[in-house]
């Protein structure tokens, strides 16, 4: 009786209906109902505005978000084979833009499946909110730090300095002055000669300069010579 009943749903075709008046048919009425008891089944959809054409497996219909998604991925050479090893391309279609749909296949579902995403197959784990607060704050954070580490107005020689010194020392922007260790100033042009620090901080002036020194002579040596 229940295979009887599963295979009289193949080849059925209604028109989504989520609002009264709005693109109604005679079958509309348990349009959106039928969706949901196909989640699982094999359909193929006809879609507003260029009557494209679907098929694939009702992976769900949400009346939250009024879409469905459909896995157009081909089916598996074994029919009883798992949704949750069946390939994904999935697409997200708003109910509003379907236009007639028919059950092709009855495949996994769940035999009295829920409204939205409490009836997809397989389930739809709940989004962890905090877990993307904080990945969303520490994004933020990252790109603060990275925007911290650009001088504003400064030249292409400055910038590059900065880098320099970042890599290896505590280095920040103080206007157009490079701040290592919080002690030592490199002020433009950003040479040797531009270095200034207040007394007592002789061993973080000789840490910059040690970098500054290796980063000129690695630039001196790979600037070729004029005239040969």
């Amino acid at each position: 009786m229940a295979d009887s009943k599963r295979q009289s749903m193949v080849g059925k075709v209604a028109t989504p209906n989520l609002k009264a008046g709005v693109g109604a048919t005679k079958d509309a009425g348990d349009a959106d109902s039928n969706l949901y008891k196909a989640v699982g089944s094999r359909i193929r959809i006809t879609c507003a505005p260029n009557n494209n054409v679907l098929e694939g497996t009702l992976f769900t219909a949400c009346n939250t978000t009024n879409a469905i998604a459909i896995n157009t991925a081909p089916a598996p050479p074994n029919p009883s084979a798992p949704l949750s090893t069946q390939p994904g391309d999935y697409h997200i279609i708003p109910f509003a833009h379907i236009l007639s749909f028919d059950i092709i296949g009855l495949g996994e579902r769940t035999q009295e499946p829920n409204a939205g995403f409490d009836g997809a197959v397989p389930s739809i784990a709940k989004v962890d909110m905090a877990a993307l607060i904080a990945r969303e704050e520490q994004t933020i954070r990252e790109m603060k730090k990275k925007d911290a580490q650009k001088g504003k107005g400064v030249s292409r020689e400055g910038q590059e300095i900065f880098d320099i010194l970042a890599r290896t020392l505590p280095t920040r922007w103080a206007d157009s002055q490079i701040v290592v260790n919080d002690a030592v100033l490199v002020q433009p042009p950003y040479t040797l000669e531009s270095i200034r620090a207040p007394p007592g901080k002789e061993l973080s002036v000789n840490q910059v300069k040690k970098v500054l020194e290796r980063h000129f002579q690695k630039k001196a040596a790979a600037t070729p010579r004029k005239g040969g």
